[in-house]
C-alpha cells in the first residue's frame, strides 16, 4: 500500500491514521525488543524442536512493514538499510552479558529473510499505474486512512487475526501429520499454520473495511489528502481542513473492473509464479544432486543446509515463495491498472470506444451501456 501522507492536520482522519499506525509501530518493536532481548529465552517446543529462526523472520518482517507505514522512513531505497542495520544491532546486543543469549549468525539470516520477504510485498504494493488508476489507488488510501483512524478497525483486525491464528494452527499440524518428509514437525507447521491463518483472515476483514469505506465515500466524498469530510461543501472547493484541490471526478463513479476481466489478467502471472516456484524447487534438487559430489562449494553449501534446524530451512523455503509471490501480486497490479488507465478510452463495463464522447469536468457517461466514466486529461 502506498506511503501515508505526511503533511495533513493532525485531527484529520489521516493524521490521526498515521498516529495510530506511529503507536501501533512502537508498541511492537517494545515487545520485540523485550522478546530478543529477555534472559535465557528459548522458543523451543517438546523434543526439541525450535521455533526460534521463524520467530525471528516474522518478527522482522512485521517490524519493516509498520516501519513504512509510519511515513519516518520516506524513500524506500533506504528502508533496507535502515532495517539490516537494526536487525544486526538487535542480534549482537544479545551478546550483552548477563542476558545468557548468544549471537547467532543463523538468527541473523532469519532476521534478513523476513526483512526481504516484507520489502519484496512493500514493493509490490507500490502505486502501479497513472491516470485513472492512480485516482483508484488514492482514494483507497483514502479509505483505508479513514478506516484506521478508529481504534475500534485496529480491535477488529487483531481479533480477525487471532481467530485467524486460532484456526491455522491446527491446520498446519494437521498437514504436517498428512505430508511427513523428515519426521514429523508439528510445532514448526502449526506457526506457519498460525501466521497464515492470521493474515489471510486479517487481510479479509481490513478488505472488507476499506470497501465498506469506500462505498461510503461516492455519498460523503471526503477530501483525497486527508479524508476529511465536509458534507455541505461543492464538490471541486477547496478542502477546509487541509486546503488541497478537490475535483468533481473525485469521487463521481466506483472505479474498476469486473471480477470475471481481473481474473483473466491475473492468469497468467499466477501460472508463471507456480511454474516458477516448481522450476526453483526442481532445480534446486537437480542441482544439488548432480553439482554436489564434482564441487567443493555446493558440497559445503548443501551440508550447512541440511543441518540448519527445520525451522530454518523452512525459513528459506518461505523466503523464496515470498519473492515469487511478490512479483506475481505485482504484475497482476500492473497488469489491472494499465487496463483501468484505459477507462477514459474505453468503457470499463462494456468496452465501448469512448474516444469520441465528451466528458466535461473529467465524467462522462458511456452512450452504449449507461455507465458513468472518468477521464484524466484532455477531452
Amino acid at each position: 500500500m502506498p506511503l501515508p501522507t505526511l503533511q495533513v492536520p493532525r485531527d484529520s482522519p489521516a493524521g490521526r491514521a498515521l498516529r495510530n499506525r506511529r503507536v501501533v509501530f512502537v508498541v511492537v518493536a517494545i515487545l520485540a525488543f523485550a522478546a530478543t532481548h529477555w534472559p535465557k529465552l528459548e522458543l523451543a517446543g517438546t523434543g526439541g524442536a525450535p521455533l526460534d529462526k521463524l520467530a525471528h523472520a516474522l518478527n522482522f518482517a512485521v517490524l519493516t512493514a509498520l516501519l513504512w507505514q509510519t511515513g519516518w522512513v520516506r524513500r524506500l531505497a533506504i528502508l533496507p538499510a535502515v532495517m539490516v542495520a537494526w536487525c544486526s544491532l538487535d542480534e549482537l546486543s544479545q551478546g550483552i552479558p548477563g542476558l545468557r543469549r548468544t549471537v547467532d549468525l543463523d538468527d541473523w539470516l532469519a532476521n534478513l529473510a523476513g526483512i526481504a520477504g516484507s520489502l519484496a510485498f512493500i514493493a509490490a504494493l507500490r502505486p502501479a499505474g497513472q491516470g485513472i488508476a492512480a485516482l483508484a489507488a488514492t482514494r483507497r488510501r483514502c479509505a483505508l486512512d479513514s478506516l484506521l483512524a478508529h481504534w475500534t478497525a485496529w480491535l477488529n483486525i487483531a481479533t480477525a487475526a487471532a481467530l485467524g491464528a486460532a484456526v491455522g494452527a491446527p491446520l498446519g499440524v494437521l498437514l504436517d501429520s498428512w505430508f511427513v518428509r523428515k519426521g514429523p514437525q508439528p510445532w514448526q507447521y502449526g506457526f506457519v499454520g498460525a501466521v497464515l491463518g492470521a493474515s489471510v483472515v486479517a487481510h479479509a476483514v481490513l478488505e472488507a473495511g476499506i470497501r465498506s469505506r469506500l462505498r461510503r465515500s461516492h455519498d460523503d466524498r471526503p477530501c483525497l489528502a486527508c479524508a476529511a469530510v465536509a458534507p455541505d461543501a461543492a464538490p471541486d472547493a477547496p478542502c477546509r481542513t487541509c486546503g488541497a484541490a478537490r475535483h468533481a471526478r473525485d469521487w463521481f463513479r466506483p472505479i474498476g473492473l469486473p471480477g470475471s476481466e481481473e481474473l483473466r489478467l491475473c492468469m497468467m502471472p499466477v501460472l508463471l509464479g507456480m511454474a516458477a516456484v516448481i522450476v526453483f524447487n526442481f532445480s534446486a534438487i537437480a542441482i544439488l544432486t548432480t553439482m554436489r559430489l564434482r564441487s567443493e562449494l555446493i558440497l559445503r553449501f548443501d551440508t550447512w543446509f541440511t543441518t540448519l534446524p527445520p525451522d530454518a530451512r523452512i525459513v528459506a523455503d518461505a523466503t523464496g515463495v515470498a519473492l515469487i509471490g511478490a512479483w506475481t501480486l505485482s504484475r497482476c497490479r500492473v497488469r489491472i491498472a494499465a487496463e483501468v488507465d484505459r477507462g477514459g478510452e474505453r468503457c470499463l463495463a462494456c468496452g465501448f470506444d469512448l474516444r469520441a464522447t465528451a466528458a466535461g469536468a473529467g465524467t462522462g457517461t458511456c452512450p452504449e451501456c449507461g455507465e458513468q466514466f472518468v477521464r484524466i486529461g484532455p477531452g
